[in-house]
């Protein structure tokens, strides 16, 4: 092989090897409640709202409906209700947080 050759070589190893670490490093988008919008979405919010355990918004603690109508959202599945989009991106901060008073209130 001459220089040229291996220098070329070399060059395509490294940007090879680049490439692939860069695709390793990508974490997956965490996770965020999506404001309920389609019709899909709003059947499946109805029916989760039969059994939804809270009154207030899980972040302000104000009553849902207090400043308008109610903001529905889904996470993972589940229906998470607010009393307004500004609540939505408090929630998104520390979802965690939220789900556990939302699974405490349904165990009482």
């Amino acid at each position: 092989m001459n220089t040229k050759s291996c220098l070329l070589l070399a060059f395509l190893l490294v940007a090879t090897l680049s490439v692939g670490k860069s695709e390793e490093s990508k974490s997956p988008a965490p996770k965020t409640a999506q404001l309920v919008k389609t019709p899909e979405e709003k059947a499946k919010a109805a029916e989760l709202a039969k059994s939804y355990p809270l009154t207030t918004c899980v972040v302000s603690h104000d009553a849902l409906g207090g400043m308008g109508e109610t903001v529905d959202a889904l996470y993972d599945g589940k229906l998470i209700r607010f009393c307004c989009k500004g609540c939505v991106k408090s929630f998104n901060k520390n979802p965690e947080k939220y789900l556990k008073e939302i699974d405490s209130a349904k165990k009482s």
